[in-house]
């Protein structure tokens, strides 16, 4: 993923981690930044010069919890709760073959890149289960479009219907009969495919990782979370777990197993430094801290949180804990955009919305770090999401001469308060440029239009049926979830109707 060594200069270089704003020089090489000085003072010989003179440059963004199956689905949600989307998830991410899992992974990556995103952590889905065929295709897709990925196969051996208890027989008796046949088949099949996966490990393209996704604690026996945590032991595997995303994930744990989900996760030994919570809207203190003690991390995913009505996490105690925390867009079906500078702005505003000292609030340079620095520890890139000495040279370029910085008051602030990705010139991913004059460098949009088109069509077609029934059934489920909001919990994530009413 690396070129020949390039001095970058006279840009105005942002680093979060420090707020300096300075104009300075890079030199870049072997991928990493191996020179910061003012500009002009770095004797870089034959190095390749890149002027960034009207740029400011910041570390790449980093999204810490997509899924690249949902790429081809973009726009298809309007007013979708999650069990909504899960509902309709069989289709979503059903019919697919390598080619059209490649064609999905690969337009999100692209997008991402468009916006400055360098890295990110995709669970991947493929059902009834994952295969080598279509993870390599995943793995093959980001390393085509130039993009570092964390890759984990997500999955589960209860479906929707059997994981919450009541929700099977709260439907009519022909929608009882149509999904009593769902099945994603034995935990151990399941198991065994991630091994075959895990062991093609090496012939993963360079910047492409392994992980694994055990998708929600009740969507797992007991049994198959215990093998997925061995197998994450044995193969020394990050987890990356849908933590009390919506209210009804809540409450069903209480109902399953009398405590929090994180309770529950704790008491199995699950939890530990490379877990990876994501969403975690639905936590109290005592969950918190104990995500604290095991040195748990946090994917906070404000776009999709917003976009679902699944209510808003509350970052800053995660942060006062100590608890590492990481920003991320979701997939398309429910953060259409993949931005990262959507969800930036949106982590800003949405820890205002708590009633609570301003000083609570994520201040810019503080949202920035999350996004970069706090997102690369989740995915295990230490050495990224900063601008040092020695760190990985994945890199954004603004355009400081777009409407977002005119006039230019507080660089950092306006990143997270003003840019969007039309300011957004150039990318780098380990020393090379993959995005440059607002362009792919590696593959262009536009050449895989036409087979994008026809994939989705296809879908169209051969999943008519399954999403007929998935609509059928999706007032039902979302209708359960609204009922079970009677339940009590220790906390709310959602503003009360109370006075409001006509």
């Amino acid at each position: 993923m690396t070129t020949s060594r390039i001095l970058i200069t006279n840009g105005l270089v942002a680093d979060p981690a420090s707020e300096a704003v300075t104009t300075r020089d890079l030199l870049i090489e072997d991928g990493r930044i191996r020179a910061i000085s003012a500009p002009g003072s770095i004797d870089a010989g034959d190095a390749i010069r890149h002027d960034a003179t009207d740029r400011l440059i910041l570390p790449g963004l980093v999204n810490a919890h997509t899924h690249g199956h949902a790429n081809l689905m973009k726009g298809v949600a309007d007013r979708w709760t999650l069990e909504a989307s899960l509902t309709n998830g069989p289709w979503l991410g059903g019919a697919r073959d390598p080619e059209t899992i490649y064609l999905s992974t690969l337009v999100g990556a692209l997008d991402m890149l468009s916006k400055g995103c360098t890295a990110c952590f995709d669970l991947v889905y493929e059902f009834p289960r994952p295969t080598p065929e279509g993870f390599m295709a995943v793995a093959r897709a980001y390393a085509d479009a130039g993009i570092r990925a964390v890759l984990a196969p997500m999955v589960a051996d209860k479906t929707l219907f059997t994981a919450i208890p009541g929700l099977f027989d709260s439907l009519p008796d022909d929608l009882r009969q149509a999904v009593g046949g769902f099945a994603l088949g034995s935990g151990d099949e399941t198991i065994a495919a991630i091994e075959a996966i895990a062991a093609m490990r090496n012939q993963l393209p360079l910047g492409i990782e392994l992980a694994i996704a055990p998708t929600i604690p009740h969507h797992c026996s007991e049994r198959f979370l215990r093998q997925c945590v061995d197998l994450a032991d044995r193969r020394d595997l990050p987890i990356h777990m849908h933590i009390a995303e919506s209210r009804l994930q809540a409450t069903v744990a209480r109902e399953l197993w009398g405590v929090s989900p994180v309770r529950r996760l704790a008491d199995l030994g699950v939890l530990r430094p490379d877990f990876i919570a994501a969403h975690a809207v639905w936590l109290d203190n005592s969950d918190l801290d104990l995500l604290a003690t095991h040195q748990c991390a946090v994917a906070h995913i404000p776009a999709s949180n917003f976009r679902l009505g699944s209510g808003v996490a509350h970052v800053r105690p995660m942060l006062e804990r100590g608890i590492p925390v990481g920003l991320a867009t979701d997939g398309a079906n429910s953060s259409d955009a993949l931005s990262m500078l959507q969800a930036i702005r949106l982590a800003s505003y949405a820890s205002r919305a708590f009633d609570s000292r301003r000083e609570d609030w994520l201040g810019a340079a503080e949202t920035l770090r999350l996004a970069t620095a706090g997102s690369a520890g989740l995915l295990g890139h230490h050495s990224g999401g900063r601008i040092a000495t020695g760190a990985n040279a994945d890199l954004v370029f603004f355009d400081l001469g777009h409407i977002d910085f005119m006039p230019l008051t507080d660089p950092l602030n306006q990143v997270v308060t003003a840019a969007d990705s039309a300011s957004v010139t150039d990318v780098m991913v380990a020393g090379r440029f993959v995005v440059a004059d607002r362009r792919s460098t590696t593959i262009d949009p536009a050449s895989i239009r036409g087979r994008v088109a026809e994939a989705v069509a296809r879908l169209a077609t051969d999943l008519a049926g399954a999403r007929a029934l998935a609509g059928r059934i999706e007032p039902h489920a979302v209708a359960f979830a609204h009922a079970a909001r009677s339940q009590p919990l220790p906390i709310s994530r959602l503003l009360p109707l109370e006075g409001d009413n006509p």
